[in-house]
C-alpha cells in the first residue's frame, strides 16, 4: 500500500472516531528535539515544535506532514495555529503583560476592556470654536489674536475625565504617583490596580515634572501623571512656573509618544490650594503659546473641569486667550 493511501486511511479512522488532528510544525533546519517559541505584542506563544524533529505519527510521517499529505489527498484536516491568551484586565496581576496586550488591540477591540460603557468619544466633544458660537461675548482687548485653527484644537468639557476616549488623560498626581484623593484617586480606581503597579516602578515624580503609563481599563490609552505645586495664599512666581511646567512637561510626553489628543484636569487647584482663576490664567497662556508652535502635532487639547466654578472661570477667560468674535 502506498504512503498516501496509508495516510488517507488513518485520517479517515480519526474522523470516524471523532478525534481531531492537532499538529505542531517542526522548524526547518532546527536541531532535533529543540523547542522554538514565538513572541508577539500580545504575549509569549506556546512552543511550535513540542514534538521535535523525528517525531512520527503511526502513519509513518510527521504530524504536520500528515496534515499536508491529507490536504493533497483531498481530505479536510484541522491544524490550529498557536494564539496568545486573552488577558482579563480585571484579574490580571502582570501590568507588563496587560500593557502589551492592549497595544495589540484595535480601538474597537479595546472597548471590551473599558471600565465603563458610557464613555465619551472625542468627536462628541465640541471644539471651543463650536461651543463659543452665540454664547461668548466679544472682549474689547483680547490678549492674543483670533486664530480659527487654534480654536479648533481646544475644548472646554465639564464631566468625568476618566470616561474620555482620548489618547491620553493627565492626572493631577501627588509625588508618590500611587494614588490619592480627588481626580488622582478617581483615575486609579477606574484604571484598576495595574496602573498603581506600573506607577510603583516610576519611583516618584518631582513637582512640575511628568511621567507616562498605560491607561489599562480607562478609555484613554495612556495616563500622564504630573505633580503640581502646593500653594498657601497667593501663588509666587516660582509656583506659577511650576504649574506651567506641569503642562509643558505633559505636552512634551504627548509629542514624544506621538499622541494627538489629551485631556487635562484642573491641576493644583482644590486641596493643593492654587486659586482657580490664577491657575486658569497660567493654563490658558501656556496652551495658547504651545499651540501656536505645535498646532499641526495635535488634534485636540481638552480642558476637563468638574465643578461649576471652574467651568465659569474658563468661560470668562477663554475669549481673552482664544478670541472667537
Amino acid at each position: 500500500m502506498s504512503l498516501q493511501s496509508r495516510v488517507s486511511g488513518r485520517l479517515a479512522q480519526l474522523r470516524a472516531a471523532g478525534q481531531l488532528l492537532v499538529a505542531r510544525r517542526p522548524w526547518s533546519g532546527y536541531l532535533a528535539g529543540a523547542t522554538r517559541t514565538r513572541s508577539t505584542s500580545c504575549g509569549r506563544l506556546a512552543p511550535l515544535c513540542a514534538y521535535g524533529q523525528g517525531t512520527r505519527t503511526s502513519a509513518g510521517v510527521g504530524a504536520w506532514g500528515a496534515a499536508a499529505v491529507g490536504r493533497r489527498a483531498g481530505v479536510r484536516t484541522w491544524a490550529p495555529l498557536a494564539m496568545a491568551a486573552k488577558v482579563d484586565l480585571s484579574t490580571s496581576t502582570d501590568w507588563k503583560e496587560a500593557k502589551s496586550f492592549l497595544k495589540g488591540l484595535s480601538d474597537k477591540q479595546r472597548e471590551e476592556h473599558y471600565f465603563c460603557k458610557d464613555f465619551v468619544r472625542l468627536k462628541k466633544i465640541p471644539t471651543w470654536r463650536e461651543a463659543a458660537k452665540g454664547v461668548v461675548v466679544k472682549v474689547e482687548e483680547p490678549k492674543y489674536k483670533k486664530d480659527k485653527q487654534l480654536n479648533e484644537k481646544l475644548s472646554l468639557f465639564r464631566g468625568d475625565i476618566t470616561k474620555l476616549e482620548v489618547d491620553v488623560i493627565v492626572n493631577a498626581a501627588n509625588s508618590s504617583l500611587l494614588g490619592g484623593g480627588g481626580v488622582d484617586g478617581c483615575i486609579h480606581r477606574a484604571a484598576g490596580p495595574l496602573l498603581t503597579d506600573e506607577c510603583r516602578t516610576l519611583q516618584n515624580c518631582e513637582t512640575g515634572k511628568a511621567k507616562i503609563t498605560g491607561g489599562y481599563r480607562l478609555p484613554a490609552k495612556y495616563v500622564i501623571h504630573t505633580v503640581g505645586p502646593i500653594v498657601q495664599g497667593e501663588p509666587t512666581a516660582s509656583q506659577a512656573a511650576e504649574l506651567r511646567s506641569c503642562y509643558l512637561s505633559s505636552l512634551d510626553l504627548l509629542l514624544e509618544h506621538r499622541l494627538r489628543s489629551a485631556a487635562f484636569p484642573c491641576i493644583s487647584t482644590g486641596v493643593f490650594g492654587y486659586p482657580n482663576e490664577a491657575a486658569a490664567e497660567v493654563v490658558l497662556a501656556t496652551l495658547r503659546e504651545w499651540l501656536e508652535q505645535h498646532k499641526d502635532k495635535v488634534d485636540r487639547l481638552i480642558l476637563c473641569v468638574f465643578l461649576d466654578k471652574d467651568e465659569n472661570v474658563y468661560r470668562q477667560l477663554l475669549p481673552y486667550y482664544f478670541p472667537v468674535g
